[in-house]
């Protein structure tokens, strides 16, 4: 693979992750506050930012078994949808702290 096609299959994944902000932002948040599933966490006094790095680990600690193992118990949650998932928490984050810094 050359850094063109590495730059395509980026943008590629970017692109599907997105589309899952999308479609789990409709289930998890509302549309006035997409980060309302993240704030719930300040009821046990967790800060949202934190609330978003707890699931981060959560799912670092599943690429990491699934490395290990090869294997996955829930079979509809790939290691790429981990990732995915992973991925999508970082760039939460990322727009959170920009947006309330």
């Amino acid at each position: 693979m050359n850094n063109k096609q590495f730059i395509k299959k980026l943008k590629e994944v970017q692109k599907i992750g997105l589309e899952l902000i999308k479609k789990k932002n409709k289930d998890y948040a509302r549309e006035e506050d997409p980060y309302r599933n993240f704030r719930l966490s300040e009821m046990v006094n967790v800060p949202l930012e934190k609330a978003i790095l707890i699931r981060m680990t959560d799912k670092i600690s599943r690429v990491s078994t699934l490395l290990d193992t090869g294997k996955a118990s829930v079979i509809e949650e790939t290691i790429q949808d981990t990732l995915l998932d992973l991925m999508n928490y970082a760039a939460i984050l990322a727009v959170y702290i920009k947006n309330n810094n």
